[in-house]
């Protein structure tokens, strides 16, 4: 099952629970919307999937990529790359093509990030069955090893200085223990790898304590998301608490019209 065939599947990952904590009303727009559009993904987004195909599954980059320089400037460059796209693949240029073989160098050159790159299974996904009524949990996991109950997650990283940031940033405690519950393991690893030169690696263990806080927060994502389930409400994110300064009340943004209710009955989904 390819990534676009993953992210079809009507169950609740952890990025829909990130998108929650920010607004029930996003959340909506983005994972469950009948009419939403297909996101499309960044060229840094892109390029982390290219390395991560190079890096795990290298088999299936025929399947996901075409290298190409095309040049959307003239009439015919721009037919070209609709047709290409259509094909459902990712157009790289040979430049990234390049760049990304060189971070898979040098993630191989990394005694620890090799060790973890060897073996176990790639792309493992997950789907977890929850009470009736309820959308089903699914996970897709980097690298899943059975012995030891470990987990290992790819990070790509423009600047490897800034890899704490990250890490606050995209809740990826949350998404570290949401892994381990429902994979059932003992520790999750994350190998972040910078995506310029000179390519530098970094691995380490998620701590029992930033697990900790990130079950805390998606086990309360969770319960807020069955709630707006349940109930077909979808609001909008609490505006931001100011203090009581009379210049700034016209900033307070009104609180949004709660969304239209679904049209579907509870428990299912129009893909």
């Amino acid at each position: 099952m390819n990534n676009r065939e993953y992210q079809k599947l009507p169950c609740i990952s952890s990025s829909w629970l990130k998108d929650l904590l920010d607004s029930p009303a996003e959340c909506y727009k983005k994972h469950l919307d009948p009419l939403r559009q297909e996101s499309k993904p960044s060229a840094s987004m892109q390029f982390g999937t290219l390395v991560h195909c190079l890096a795990l599954t290298p088999l299936q980059f025929g399947q996901e990529f075409i290298i190409d320089s095309i040049s959307r400037r003239t009439q015919a460059g721009k037919a070209r790359y609709a047709k290409l796209s259509a094909a459902g693949k990712i157009i790289i240029t040979p430049d990234d093509f390049e760049r990304a073989q060189s971070i898979v160098a040098a993630l191989k050159a990394h005694p620890e990030a090799k060790q973890r790159l060897n073996g176990g299974q790639k792309e493992q996904i997950f789907i977890q069955e929850r009470e009736h009524g309820l959308l089903p949990l699914k996970a897709r996991l980097d690298i899943y090893h059975h012995e030891p109950r470990r987990v290992s997650e790819l990070k790509t990283i423009h600047d490897l200085n800034k890899m704490k940031k990250a890490i606050n940033r995209y809740r990826y405690p949350l998404s570290a223990a949401f892994y381990a519950d429902i994979s059932q393991l003992l520790s999750v690893h994350f190998i972040f790898v910078q995506t310029r030169e000179p390519f530098e690696v970094e691995t380490f263990e998620m701590t029992r304590l930033q697990l900790q806080d990130g079950r805390e927060q998606y086990q309360s994502a969770l319960r807020r998301f069955d709630d707006c389930w349940r109930r077909n409400e979808w609001p909008e994110a609490e505006p931001a608490v100011l203090d009581d300064d009379p210049l700034m009340m016209d900033f307070v943004p009104a609180k949004a019209a709660t969304r239209q209710r679904f049209e579907l009955p509870v428990g299912e989904l129009a893909l």
